[in-house]
């Protein structure tokens, strides 16, 4: 993973928890900000991930999981951002007395209806990117394959054009040899006939 991407994922975390953080004031103990900052995050991130796992629905399964950190981890900070800081902005404001308790209630509903439509819009995009991802992944598959398919062609021709050679140097040996035979014969024929001669002429 690109370390650029890393930071910029981390940096989104930190400005996501640190918003929430000085948005809870000062009024608020340090633990009940930890814990109303962890419960936020522990269901943005237990919903991103449940709207993740519903997008890869048909989708292979290693496909799905190859990007599944990068993808939930860069969107519970962006959906936090959206819901979790306007939230904490109004719940502070209702501990100090300064936002009624129906104004809260209305508050919440508006950002769980904005937090569900964000979540429709990234089940597509994750979808989507899924999609991608496998027909990537496919296509590496195929150009493996073709590429695995030319290199037994190529051996196989080579190997057929080295069998050639091959019969073509034994078929120019045997000739060679057939040659020298018949060669040979003549020389013995010529000699035997020569040796004849002598004898005739030595006889007469």
């Amino acid at each position: 993973m690109n370390i650029f991407i890393v930071i910029f994922i981390l940096i989104l975390n930190i400005v996501n928890v640190f918003a929430m953080y000085k948005l809870l004031g000062e009024n608020v103990e340090k633990k009940d900000k930890i814990i109303f900052i962890a419960v936020g995050v522990a269901i943005m991130y237990g919903l991103v991930s449940l709207v993740y796992f519903l997008s890869g629905i048909g989708i292979d399964e290693s496909t799905s999981e190859a990007g599944r950190d990068l993808i939930t981890f860069t969107f519970v900070p962006v959906n936090g951002l959206c819901t979790l800081t306007f939230f904490t902005s109004s719940y502070k404001k209702y501990k100090d007395g300064k936002l009624e308790i129906d104004k809260l209630r209305n508050r919440i509903i508006v950002l769980f209806i904005l937090l569900v439509i964000l979540l429709i819009g990234e089940f597509f995009y994750f979808k989507n990117i899924q999609n991608n991802a496998l027909e990537l992944f496919n296509e590496q598959i195929n150009n493996s394959e073709e590429n695995s398919e030319m290199e037994s062609q190529n051996n196989t021709e080579e190997n057929s054009e080295t069998n050639a050679e091959v019969e073509n140097e034994e078929t120019n040996n045997i000739e060679e040899s057939n040659n020298i035979e018949s060669e040979n014969i003549e020389e013995n024929s010529i000699g035997e006939i020569e040796n004849k001669v002598e004898e005739n002429n030595i006889i007469e």
